[in-house]
């Protein structure tokens, strides 16, 4: 369930970002009260605000993480612009960027600048592979980081390429340990009025989320495929249903392998030994083909209430939809589209912002009269 009540209002974020990893981020301090000030460029802005599928005049990807944020548009390559951005850091908690290492610097607004108007500000640098290394300045995506730790070696099934994930997994695992590390830093700051610089890296955050799984195959190797979670126990897999489509069975523990069995009438599954080996290859063949016997409603309907760790492979809608989602007032809803809401917090009332959005309300508050901010806009420092 959401938290009882905002626990980070009056925290102000300045936040840098875009496409995905930074704003979830954001996003998720959003709902835990913060005040995010989202600063986009005065040309494209954000970009993944036009990358469909759309809901209503933003991407879907868009739309849902940069909900409750307010937009400005300043351009940071003038002199007027990072003035704008460091008279709002002035006033902000925590400074949020998401550039190759040093750029911030070149622009003029990192961490030494940033502390010369802000001595306690809290500034996180996410990047892929971090502010130091040989690969600091390297470019990557989610694969790419992945395939530096080891975890994209393991995923696949047996004997064929590794898997690509449809959810970026490392640039997700980037956005957790930012806001894990803000969170700290403002603890800490509360603790001692001290400011910190937060080095975050994709390549780093979703190296330790495998470190359990990894350290493991550097012991004792495995192909792909073969291993407790990928495929190499029978319990512990996805199977097609007669109509095509998928059942989940997580059966790991014994006895709920062997209630799934009773219910798919062959009781004597049971009696597997619950490791790979090669005496999984029969039993993997015997619960395909069951599952195959059956339509995936007809398992819905079979499995009923059986507390068996089986359950319905959902498609996106059907996973917005389920009733689960509205027990845990998780569900989001806009424009018929459907998706489960941050747990942090209630979800945003306000949809994503149009690029510059709020310029002018934000330069109000910064004291900038109506003249004022039309020079700006004719100059080209904002939008």
């Amino acid at each position: 369930m959401p938290l009882p009540q905002p626990c980070l209002d009056g925290v102000r974020i300045l936040d840098l970002t875009r496409l995905l990893p930074g704003p979830f981020a954001s996003w998720l301090l959003v709902t835990m009260g913060a005040d995010v000030i989202k600063v986009e460029d005065t040309g494209p802005g954000d970009y993944a605000r036009y990358m469909p599928p759309m809901i209503g005049a933003s991407s879907a990807m868009h739309h849902v993480v940069n909900r409750g944020k307010r937009s400005i548009a300043v351009d940071l390559k003038t002199d007027e612009g990072r003035a704008i951005v460091l008279e709002l850091a002035s006033k902000s908690d925590v400074v949020f960027e998401q550039f190759r290492p040093g750029v911030i610097d070149r622009l003029g607004i990192g961490y030494d600048a940033l502390r010369a108007v802000k001595p306690d500000v809290i500034l996180c640098s996410l990047t892929g592979y971090g502010q130091t290394g040989p690969l600091a300045s390297a470019a990557g995506h989610d694969m790419n980081y992945q395939a530096l730790v080891g975890a994209l070696y393991l995923q696949g099934e047996a004997g064929r390429k590794a898997n690509m994930t449809a959810v970026p997994m490392a640039d997700l695992a980037g956005s957790w340990a930012s806001v894990t590390a803000i969170l700290g830093a403002l603890l800490r700051r509360a603790a001692t009025g001290e400011g910190a610089h937060l080095d975050v890296a994709m390549a780093d955050a979703v190296g330790v989320m495998a470190a359990p799984f990894t350290s493991g195959w550097t012991v004792d190797p495995y192909e792909r495929g073969e291993s407790l979670l990928t495929g190499g126990l029978a319990c512990y897999d996805t199977f097609l249903t007669k109509d095509g489509r998928t059942l989940a069975v997580g059966a790991l523990e014994p006895k709920f392998f062997a209630r799934f069995a009773e219910i798919a009438g062959h009781p004597e599954w049971s009696g597997a030994p619950p490791y790979p080996g090669a005496q999984q290859t029969a039993l993997h063949a015997d619960v395909a083909a069951a599952v195959a016997e059956r339509t995936l409603d007809e398992w819905t309907t079979a499995l009923g209430d059986a507390d068996c760790c089986v359950t319905p492979v959902l498609t996106p809608a059907e996973a917005g939809e389920h009733p689960h989602m509205d027990a845990r007032g998780l569900r989001g809803r806009s424009d018929g589209a459907v998706w489960v809401e941050s747990p942090f917090g209630p979800a945003p009332a306000s949809a994503a912002p149009s690029q510059g959005e709020h310029t002018d309300a934000v330069l109000v508050e910064l004291g900038r009269d109506a003249e004022a901010i039309a020079a700006l806009r004719t100059q080209g420092v904002v939008r």
